[in-house]
């Protein structure tokens, strides 16, 4: 079962979020546009599981299209929508996996040596992880964030994609610093991070840029914690199942 959740967890976020541009994500309430999204979502699935159960996939298929047509057509653009429609997805998956639980161990991955099933899903662990912690951390982070923005005097300004620049590879040494067994790393690069930004909110009227920058920080370092620990976990178990 949990080989299959992995799998399909790791064609999820694959599909959703470094496989559908920002044109798909913008015309979603067309029924050609989320049709072909849903089309990579299920092409994904069997590659990622190496199986075609065409029940599976179905099911996948159809709950993925009535979220996701549910979402554009019902829901505002929100971080409440973006977390109840990645919830509901993940309880799809969760529910697919303990409904067949056999899909990618009767796979393509059954004609492969031993050991090589658990192999694999280490790097799907990997993968899952850097994908959640980086892409859709990001999203995350900014949809939580934006409703401050616009308090913020004067705007923010900066280069352009820096932010999320910075905050990709902040989470993406968070998740370094988990993995090699290195926690109290990350305590040093938050300290790093506040003092490089001391300059930027020294001026006591700036206020609102500071508490801006706390909130981000504090989220943006918060996932990348959760994230990294939960990838710890599935690497760590996976590699178990690769020494018995």
């Amino acid at each position: 079962m949990s080989e299959t959740f992995i799998a399909l967890l790791t064609a999820h976020l694959l599909a959703d979020f470094q496989f559908q541009p920002l044109w798909m994500v913008q015309n979603k309430r067309d029924p050609r546009v989320l049709g072909l999204h849903v089309i990579r979502v299920g092409m994904l699935a069997i590659v990622v599981t190496g199986a075609c159960p065409v029940l599976l996939m179905l099911i996948l298929m159809a709950a993925h299209f009535a979220m996701d047509a549910i979402k554009s057509h019902l829901l505002k653009d929100t971080v409440r929508s973006f977390a109840l429609d990645q919830s509901v997805h993940l309880a799809v998956l969760g529910g697919l996996a303990a409904a067949f639980p056999q899909t990618v161990a009767q796979g393509w991955l059954s004609h492969l040596p031993s050991g090589w099933l658990g192999a694999y899903c280490v790097g799907l662990s990997l993968l899952s992880g850097l994908m959640a912690s980086l892409t859709m951390g990001a999203i995350l982070i900014r949809k939580a964030t934006s409703g401050f923005t616009s308090e913020i005097a004067g705007g923010i300004e900066g280069l352009k994609s820096g932010g999320l620049t910075i905050g990709c590879l902040e989470r993406a040494l968070v998740m370094l610093l988990i993995l090699i067994g290195q926690p109290a790393g990350v305590g040093f690069l938050i300290t790093a991070k506040s003092i490089l930004r001391f300059g930027d909110v020294k001026d006591p009227s700036q206020r609102q840029m500071t508490e801006y920058i706390i909130i981000g920080t504090f989220m943006s370092f918060g996932w990348g914690l959760l994230i990294a620990v939960l990838t710890q976990f599935g690497v760590t178990h996976w590699a178990q199942v690769m020494t018995k």
